[in-house]
C-alpha cells in the first residue's frame, strides 16, 4: 500500500466527530494471528452486543478465501457477496449488504468462490478499503483471515485500535505477537515506502536484529540517526498504534495473568502499547449457538460466555448505551433485552 493511500485513510480517520465515547464511525478490525482462535465467533457476537447497545452496526468477512462470517446468521447461501463487488456486478458495497433479523445488524457476506480472491490488486485493495470507510454505520466489524498476508495486515493497520483474539496456549501467544510484529513493519514500511534511505533502513533491521532479539525501540532511534524527521513521524506512528487484545476459551484464572504478561512483553519488544480489554470463558454453550447457526447472545444470551462478551463491551471498551437501558455491571439486563431481540430471530 501505497503513502497516497495511507494518506487517504487518515484524512478519512481524522474527520471523525466524537458522540460521547464513541466516535461516529468506528472501523474495527479482528484478527487472529492463527486460524482456530475464535475472531469470527466473536466478531458475530460483539457485533450483536453493539446493536443490543444501540448502535448501527456492519459486520464485513474480509477472510478471503475462507469466509464463514454468514453461517453464524443462518445464511448458507447468501444472495450478494463480497465477490459481486470485486467483480465489478455491483458498483457498491452497499450494494451487498445483507440484512439480519436485527435491524440496526447488517452484514457483508465474504466470497469464497472466487479463484484468486485472497491475493486482492493493489488498486482493489484501495476500492474495497475506500468503500468500508464509506458505510453508513456506528460500527464497522472487519472479520480477518488468519496469518500475515498482505491483505490482512492491510486491512488490520486501517485502523490503530484492532482487535487481536488469541486463546491461551503458548503457541497462540507466539503467533499473536508474530502478527502484531508484522503488522508494526508493515505500518513503518507504509509510512516510507517513497524514502528510500529509511525504508532500506527498515528491511535491513527487519532481516538482521529485527530476526533475533532486537527491539523496535532500537529501529526507531536508528530511524532517527538516519533521518531526524522521519524518526519522529515513525515515533508518533508507534504512539498513535494502540491494538486491544481479547483473551477467548479461557479455563484458569493463571492464563488470564499470562495475558498481561504478555501485553507487557509486547510494549517491550514491540513499543506498542497494548491495551487488554476482557476474556472470554470457554463455555459449550458457543458451540451449541454455532450448531443451531446463531449468534450466542441471541441464542443464549445468559451464557457464562455472553456475560464476558458484554463485560468487554461496556468495561473493557467502555461503550456508552446509546439507549441508557444497561449499567456497566448488570449483565442481566442485557441478557432481557436480547431474549426480546431473539424473538425476532
Amino acid at each position: 500500500m501505497s503513502t497516497s493511500l495511507v494518506t487517504e485513510q487518515q484524512s478519512i480517520l481524522d474527520t471523525i466527530v466524537l458522540d460521547g465515547n464513541v466516535p461516529s464511525k468506528a472501523i474495527w478490525p479482528i484478527a487472529g494471528g492463527k486460524g482456530g482462535t475464535g475472531k469470527s465467533t466473536l466478531t458475530a457476537n460483539i457485533g450483536v452486543g453493539l446493536s443490543l447497545l444501540g448502535y448501527k452496526v456492519i459486520l464485513v468477512d474480509c477472510d478471503l478465501g475462507g469466509a464463514d462470517l454468514h453461517l453464524f446468521f443462518d445464511q448458507i447461501a447468501p444472495a450478494r457477496s463480497l465477490s459481486h463487488f470485486l467483480t465489478k456486478e455491483t458498483a457498491t458495497l452497499k450494494e451487498v449488504l445483507l440484512p439480519t433479523p436485527s435491524e440496526n445488524l447488517k452484514l457483508v457476506c465474504g466470497g469464497n468462490e472466487m479463484i484468486g480472491l485472497a491475493n486482492l490488486p493493489y488498486m482493489v485493495k484501495k476500492k474495497l478499503l475506500r468503500h468500508i470507510m464509506a458505510l453508513d454505520a456506528d460500527f464497522v466489524l472487519i472479520d480477518l483471515g488468519a496469518g500475515t498476508t498482505f491483505n490482512t495486515l492491510d486491512f488490520f493497520t486501517l485502523s490503530d485500535d484492532g482487535l487481536i483474539v488469541c486463546t491461551p496456549e503458548p503457541h497462540a501467544r507466539v503467533d499473536a505477537y508474530g502478527f502484531i510484529k508484522n503488522t508494526v513493519y508493515r505500518k513503518l514500511q507504509r509510512q516510507f515506502a517513497k524514502n528510500a534511505l529509511v525504508k532500506s533502513t527498515i528491511e535491513e533491521f527487519a532481516r538482521k536484529s529485527g530476526r533475533k532479539s532486537g527491539r523496535i525501540s532500537e529501529l526507531l532511534e536508528l530511524l532517527t540517526q538516519t533521518d531526524p524527521h522521519a524518526g519522529e513521524v515513525a515515533k508518533a506512528l508507534m504512539a498513535n498504534y494502540r491494538p486491544r487484545l481479547i483473551l477467548n476459551r479461557v479455563r484458569y484464572k493463571r492464563q488470564i495473568e499470562e495475558a498481561h504478561r504478555f501485553v507487557a512483553l509486547v510494549k517491550e519488544y514491540l513499543s506498542t502499547e497494548m491495551d487488554y480489554v476482557g476474556y472470554v470463558r470457554s463455555d459449550m454453550k458457543i458451540l451449541d449457538a454455532c450448531e443451531r447457526r446463531r449468534p450466542l447472545m441471541i441464542d443464549n444470551p445468559k451464557a457464562p460466555a455472553a456475560r464476558d462478551i458484554y463485560t468487554i463491551l461496556m468495561q473493557g471498551l467502555q461503550i456508552p448505551d446509546r439507549l441508557h437501558r444497561f449499567e456497566a455491571d448488570n449483565s442481566r439486563k442485557m441478557a432481557e433485552v436480547a431474549k426480546m431481540e431473539a424473538k425476532y430471530w
